[in-house]
């Protein structure tokens, strides 16, 4: 239950941020992020889009949808992730695979708002929201961050990334406690981000091996054979 008080409390100091005055001008509203407290996995992506930010959710445009196909087809079955599999309606296949996968992992952003024309936001709000994001990782305590795309990974690491030579590569980032100020070591995974792979075009390829599509899919696969070596060698799962 810290986890979730954590969380909620974090929802609501951040919920009328004005840190940063041009994605205050640019945002409808702060789009804190989504899922279990309890996730093994936490995903981090660059900025909310236009549909994230009318909702107020992250992920709800075609790169979330992407994102939550790319979980799913790496993802251990079970009834119901088979059942859902069978939905031929599109949109209540995405829906229910939402609701579903949002039990497993939590997915937020590397800057709560969205900006204008969507640009990469600049190095001083990254910075102004990096807190946010340690605290929000701290609080669900994942096995695993997944980084997609550059802006993501850099602002985990503290460095530049070169995203498409260090996608797939394990790397470590620390986060300060905000209890006992001592540093915390977690794995971060880069990943190529969803917008750019529908930018690509490339998905009809991963049934040839290849293509930025399969590659990343390949880092997803690796990414939950991750947890799950995991939970078996330190929680007996």
């Amino acid at each position: 239950m810290i986890g979730l008080s954590r969380i909620r409390a974090l929802h609501h100091e951040y919920s009328r941020c004005s840190r940063c005055p041009r994605l205050c001008e640019s945002r409808t509203q702060p789009v804190f992020g989504a899922g279990s407290v309890h996730a093994d996995i936490v995903y981090v992506g660059g900025a909310p889009g236009e549909e994230e930010d009318a909702e107020g959710t992250p992920f709800v445009g075609a790169a979330g949808r992407l994102l939550l196909q790319l979980f799913e087809k790496v993802w251990p079955s079970d009834d119901e992730l088979e059942e859902i599999r069978g939905i031929d309606d599109n949109n209540a296949y995405f829906d229910r695979l939402s609701e579903y996968m949002l039990r497993h992992v939590f997915l937020t952003n590397s800057v709560l708002c969205r900006p204008e024309d969507d640009r990469t936001p600049s190095a001083t709000e990254l910075k102004e929201c990096k807190e946010r994001l340690h605290q929000t990782i701290y609080a669900i305590d994942p096995i695993l961050i997944i980084a997609g795309g550059k802006t993501a990974a850099s602002q985990l690491v503290g460095k530049n990334v070169n995203i498409l030579e260090r996608r797939g590569d394990l790397m470590d980032i620390t986060i300060v406690s905000p209890s006992t100020q001592r540093e915390v070591r977690y794995t971060m995974l880069p990943v190529l981000d969803c917008g750019f792979l529908l930018k690509k075009g490339d998905s009809a390829l991963v049934k040839e091996k290849k293509g930025h599509t399969f590659d990343t899919l390949g880092d997803f696969r690796f990414a939950v054979d991750i947890v799950n070596n995991h939970r078996k060698l330190v929680r007996g799962i």
